[in-house]
């Protein structure tokens, strides 16, 4: 089986791929607890070392999982990131609101890591920014208290989440100014994958580059459209796919015939369409760490063997160009989830 090769976020080494464990709790229908343990130590003996979660996730429960396994496993072999600053509404599990205020923040860490039966957590991540809104601050008050987490040695390591690239500066600036020199930002994460360009575009990783900030990128398979085998027939009926946009019918006919394009590439590979969209995120850059999601361990395995793939720089642009921006059919989230996140594409 592979063994990673690592990576840097910051100055915190991980493997070069990580895993999204969202799935395992929420949003993609039932999943079963027995297997997504089977999953998680599957993926560390196979070298991934990178779990990542958020407070959010099952409204807690997917931290609880991974503090069972964190439980059961050597702490200093595991790197596990989770977030904070969006709240639930109970009433309605497809609405968001944003909370950056500092008391917040310091209760959901203090919440997070007796849910994660850690004392520390390796990187924390404000998970959005809303510096407008009812229960927002600025952004700078927001890191005063990530510094602070770090000062009480809380957090190793912090980080963003779906940040603009002056955002990026000013909440590395401010950290740095905080902690004299001592610590910045380690880690920006937002949507990156063939089908999801936009910080190609919007100077985000051109920034992260300026400051030796690393990236991680969610959903690098574009939540299964990156694949040959999705098929809504078969996603259960509380799949919140069914609400996004590109997975609607029209949309999802035209990002399906993007599909069959990368898989006249895959076959020439010899792999499928999901290792090469994976191939293709880990090939833009050192810094970047991709985070495909399952719950299930076939799918991990898959996925794995994307590290073995190389792609000539040929290779990379032909598939860039098989699938730009503009040619994508539907926006990521619904329309109001975008105004919920700030988010322009």
């Amino acid at each position: 089986m592979q063994i990673f090769s690592s990576r840097f976020l910051g100055n915190l080494k991980v493997s070069s791929q990580g895993l999204g464990c969202m799935g395992m709790s929420e949003f993609y229908g039932q999943a079963s607890k027995e297997e997504s343990l089977k999953t998680l130590k599957t993926a560390l003996n196979a070298g991934i070392n990178f779990f990542d979660t958020a407070d959010i996730y099952g409204t807690g429960e997917n931290e609880l999982l991974i503090g069972e396994f964190i439980k059961n496993h050597d702490r200093k072999n595991i790197v596990v990131a989770t977030k904070c600053g969006l709240v639930r509404d109970k009433s309605d599990s497809t609405k968001r609101v944003v909370n950056n205020t500092c008391d917040y923040i310091m209760t959901c860490c203090h919440d997070s890591l007796k849910r994660l039966q850690t004392d520390y957590i390796d990187i924390y991540y404000l998970h959005r920014i809303d510096e407008k809104g009812p229960q927002s601050a600025p952004l700078e008050e927001s890191m005063k208290a990530f510094a602070q987490l770090w000062n009480d040695k809380k957090i190793l390591h912090i980080g963003i989440s779906e940040a603009r690239a002056e955002q990026i500066e000013r909440a590395h600036l401010a950290l740095l100014k905080y902690t004299d020199g001592r610590a910045g930002l380690s880690a920006v994460q937002s949507e990156y994958s063939l089908m999801s360009r936009g910080v190609e575009e919007n100077g985000v990783l051109d920034m992260c580059r300026k400051y030796g900030i690393g990236f991680v990128a969610y959903s690098p398979l574009s939540r299964q459209l990156l694949t040959d085998n999705l098929k809504l027939e078969d996603l259960s009926k509380d799949d919140f796919r069914h609400n996004l946009p590109r997975f609607k019918e029209e949309n999802l006919r035209k990002n399906n015939a993007i599909i069959l394009e990368l898989k006249e590439i895959s076959k020439k590979k010899n792999c499928t369409v999901a290792q090469l969209a994976l191939a293709w995120v880990l090939a833009k850059g050192d810094n970047i760490v991709p985070i495909p999601g399952t719950k299930r361990e076939r799918y991990l395995l898959e996925n794995i063997q994307a590290a073995n793939i190389k792609l000539t720089e040929d290779e990379l642009k032909a598939m860039s160009k098989i699938a730009p921006s503009h040619v994508i059919a539907g926006e990521r989230y619904t329309k109001d989830q975008m105004k919920t996140y700030n988010l322009s594409e």
